[in-house]
């Protein structure tokens, strides 16, 4: 189990190692420029957000609760910081999905030797858009309402405790799911079959997940990780299909 979380987290470096590679390298040039300009608006809004929500949260917690001050506070801070990566996360994604699927079905090519039957070129990738922008929904239905319900029982004396930790988790098996979806898609591959995939192979998930959720939360690394994601994903797909 502890052996294959930590090939779920090579899964990772590899996908570093094939974004930058020669023939790749463009694929970051329009993700990256829409993530910063994401990521400023983003980090204002939750600048502005802070103090003010958390006031009013508090203006709602009896008196007879205040010396769990603390527990809501830390719950309302990973919840800022959760909220703000995953609409990185979720917009980017959404914005970039085209090239992300784009990507996995060239790495997918240059992994596995074979050929598509379609030409990829530019009629191919604007087909791709409804189906990938499509994907993304699905993926996002799943999200808010587990997102949703961790955040209500964050502000329920004696759980909120444990929701971070849980929130942590859950953010990196989202995190799986996301990037996994790209290479599944191209494979005709049902979101369902995605949940069944990462289930069956779910200590490398979390491997991958976790550490790609860590390096999402770093300002300029999150820029590159969310392509490298797509890379190491399309290599954990095709080799565990392999087994």
């Amino acid at each position: 189990m502890v052996n294959k979380f930590f090939e779920g987290t090579s899964y990772l470096a590899e996908g570093f190692r094939l974004v930058l590679a020669p023939g790749l390298r463009w694929f970051l040039l329009v993700p990256i420029a829409a993530n910063i300009a994401l990521f400023v608006l983003l980090f204002m809004w939750a600048k502005s957000m802070y103090a003010d929500g958390m006031t009013y949260l508090m203006s709602w917690v009896p008196e007879w609760l205040a010396f769990m001050e603390w527990a809501f506070w830390l719950v309302y801070i990973v919840a800022m910081i959760m909220l703000m990566f995953y609409a990185f996360v979720s917009t980017a994604n959404l914005i970039g999905a085209p090239f992300y699927g784009f990507l996995a079905e060239i790495v997918e090519q240059r992994l596995t030797g074979e050929k598509s039957d379609e030409p990829m070129n530019l009629r191919t990738f604007i087909a791709m858009i409804p189906r990938t922008v499509f994907r993304e929904i699905r993926k996002l239905m799943y999200y808010l309402p587990r997102v949703i319900a961790l955040f209500i029982l964050g502000f329920v004396p004696g759980v909120n405790a444990i929701v971070a930790v849980v929130w942590i988790i859950f953010s990196g098996w989202m995190m799986a799911v996301q990037y996994v979806d790209y290479p599944a898609d191209n494979s005709g591959v049902s979101f369902d079959g995605v949940r069944r995939f990462l289930e069956q192979h779910r200590s490398a998930s979390l491997g991958f997940g976790l550490i790609t959720f860590g390096l999402t939360l770093v300002p300029v690394v999150n820029l590159i990780t969310l392509p490298a994601a797509v890379c190491g994903c399309v290599v954990f797909w095709v080799r565990q299909n392999a087994n």
